[in-house]
């Protein structure tokens, strides 16, 4: 893309003051780090940003901070070019930021009919990633709205991630109630409840209307889409779910946070001979990147993954299994729903299993199990055999594990609820990463944001030219393809082209393989087995697995990788 030509913008919000932007090319409009809550600690639920906004102005050319996190040792996706910005600051108490990105200048907008909103909250495994990432720039997708007729303010929303948004124990809860806080953990989604009341309070200033709000993520972006139906506050009108259904980061108990929080507590050598408030207290006063160092030890894989805490607070009832979609239904104020997933989604996690030959394999499932039977039966279904050479066994893993933690679910949900509209996603990595040639997690994002269009090969940007249509329609209640429900199809984007596609059509992907395995009653015993052999939480919660030793010379920090190194090993169809 062209280098653009910048000027800045200034923008009346009532009761907060003027906000100032950059316009691009006198055209899209975009207000960096928009403040939606203040942090009173670490471990604090959020409150909601003072009004007016200090000196009653905004200064929103500057990227907003992201939060902490830990390295990790890959990068899959290049970053589209963003010169205009220095790097986002990083703080654990002032990531809760939003930025907005708007089709048009103040001038164009005043007057005129609100537009829709569409809210993205990013993946990452509540671990890693920010609103303010560059993939994730909304310029492009406004822009494109506009020439497609359909103008859309992308709002992106950066909230508390790792150690700093899910970490939860009996301290941090007593240490909570101190406070007159409830419930423990998830302060990362309590975060997310704070930017979605702030756009629903302020987004009109902008042009948008907040009756008309499109809740769109992907991954632990997805998850928390679906925490925020669960949870019943009319936040969003419409949701767009990628790659990821409440379970598929894990859901944790109080008491498993608590074996967690121990780890994290003897790698980072506080002493058990103080009291537990004191501990705590450590913990709370420890520099961050000791923090994010500590987390590492503890996760036992490269790729680590926190989870929502079934606390009884966030959601009352309890969380969602693997086994609960098969009565998946939208709640009455948010019907439009979209739900959608890729080929290879847990390619990501390959460093947790590409290890084992077909014999460990086989043990593991005995093992985790602990019923020949049901082993036996999910063996059968994915045809793993012990005579497996070490490619077969690596493609049969990353086949059931991607079913079990999102395709198999999505399926169970899309039959309960026909009514959503659903789409996979096929197309090949044409980056030159370890990843290349694959369609792997997250690959979606580069189709739908458009940043890196100009990079793809010519028929893959017919591709990402109809995803971007594809989700500002939806954004616009009109109809991006047929929904399920009419004749039992859905959108297949790839390999080399888009188009419906019945059951019978696709049925490789395996969808008789799902619908026995609900019959047999074993989906939840199919996605628990799928997240042990990718996050390995049953060694993560378990006392008696103490925290690995950590070598960080393959990681560097915030994500930018030294390679993911796959040693010729193969994810082919």
């Amino acid at each position: 893309m062209a280098s653009p030509t910048i000027t800045k913008v200034s923008l009346d919000v009532p009761a907060l003051g003027k906000a100032t932007g950059l316009c691009f090319d006198g055209q899209t409009c975009q207000y960096y780090g928009v403040p939606y809550a203040t942090v009173p600690g670490r471990f604090r639920r959020p409150q909601p940003a003072p009004k007016p906004w200090t000196g009653n102005k905004w200064d929103g050319t500057k990227l907003g901070a992201m939060c902490p996190q830990p390295p990790r040792d890959y990068q899959y996706i290049p970053n589209p070019e963003r010169p205009w910005v220095e790097n986002a600051p990083i703080s654990s108490t002032e990531c809760p930021n939003l930025h907005i990105s708007v089709p048009a200048p103040p001038a164009e907008v005043a007057g005129k009919p609100l537009y829709p909103v569409m809210v993205f909250v990013h993946g990452g495994a509540f671990v890693y990633g920010a609103g303010s990432a560059a993939i994730y720039d909304g310029r492009r997708l406004a822009q494109i709205s506009q020439e497609q007729s359909m103008p859309t303010i992308i709002v992106t929303i950066s909230y508390r991630v790792g150690v700093y948004g899910f970490l939860a124990s009996k301290e941090i809860k007593e240490y909570n109630r101190q406070f007159g806080e409830s419930g423990v953990g998830n302060y990362g989604i309590w975060d997310q409840i704070e930017a979605l009341r702030w756009i629903q309070d302020h987004i009109q200033a902008f042009g948008g209307d907040p009756s008309r709000v499109t809740f769109f993520g992907q991954s632990a972006g997805g998850v928390s889409a679906n925490i925020h139906m669960l949870r019943g506050e009319k936040l969003f009108s419409s949701a767009i779910i990628q790659s990821g259904l409440l379970p598929v980061c894990g859901v944790l108990s109080e008491e498993q946070y608590q074996i967690i929080y121990d780890k994290l507590l003897a790698v980072l050598e506080i002493p058990t001979a103080l009291a537990p408030e004191q501990r705590l207290q450590r913990l709370i006063e420890m520099d961050e990147s000791k923090v994010d160092l500590a987390l590492m030890s503890v996760g036992v894989i490269p790729v680590l993954t926190l989870s929502p805490c079934d606390d009884h607070c966030l959601l009352p009832q309890a969380m969602p299994t693997y086994s609960s979609y098969s009565t998946f239904e939208a709640p009455s104020w948010c019907p439009r729903l979209m739900i959608g997933d890729v080929a290879h989604e847990t390619l990501i996690w390959n460093k947790s299993f590409r290890s084992l030959d077909a014999g460990e394999l086989i043990s593991r499932i005995k093992l985790f199990l602990k019923d020949d039977v049901k082993a036996q039966k999910l063996m059968d279904l994915y045809q793993i055999t012990p005579d497996m050479d070490r490619n077969k066994t690596f493609y049969k893993i990353g086949k059931f594990t991607t079913d079990g933690l999102f395709l198999a679910v999505h399926w169970a949900a899309l039959r309960a609820n026909p009514k959503m509209y659903a789409y996979r996603f096929d197309v090949p990595s044409p980056f030159e990463t370890d990843f290349q040639a694959q369609a792997h997690h997250s690959l979606d994002n580069v189709f739908v944001w458009g940043l890196l269009k100009e990079s793809l090969p010519p028929n893959q940007q017919r591709i990402s030219e109809k995803m971007s249509e594809s989700w500002l329609r939806f954004a616009n209640g009109q109809e991006p393809w047929d929904r399920f429900d009419k004749n039992k199809e859905f959108m297949v984007f790839g390999p080399d082209d888009y188009g419906m596609r019945s059951i019978s059509d696709d049925a490789k992907r395996g969808y008789a393989i799902w619908e026995e395995i609900e019959r047999e009653g074993l989906m939840q015993d199919f996605g628990e087995l799928a997240d042990e052999l990718c996050m390995r939480h049953s060694e993560v919660c378990d006392p008696n697995v103490p925290p690995k030793e950590l070598v960080t010379d393959d990681f560097v920090t915030l994500g930018i990788s030294t390679g993911n190194q796959l040693g010729g090993l193969r994810m082919d169809f």
